[in-house]
């Protein structure tokens, strides 16, 4: 099943979502899109807890 991840589900003023059925994959993309336009970092734990199963 793939996961995904909505930056305004976290409360951002952003259109980023990524979907995926790779974890590993979503998890550094999440990050490196955290870090690039947010200037913040999240570990893997949070986007695990922030994804939804599609």
């Amino acid at each position: 099943m793939a996961k995904e991840v909505v930056c305004r589900d976290a409360g951002y003023d952003c259109d980023f979502v990524i979907r995926s059925e790779n974890e590993d994959e979503l998890i550094e993309f999440v990050q490196t899109h955290a870090k690039e336009t947010h200037d913040t970092e999240m570990s893997s734990a949070d986007i695990e807890g922030a994804w939804t199963t599609v």
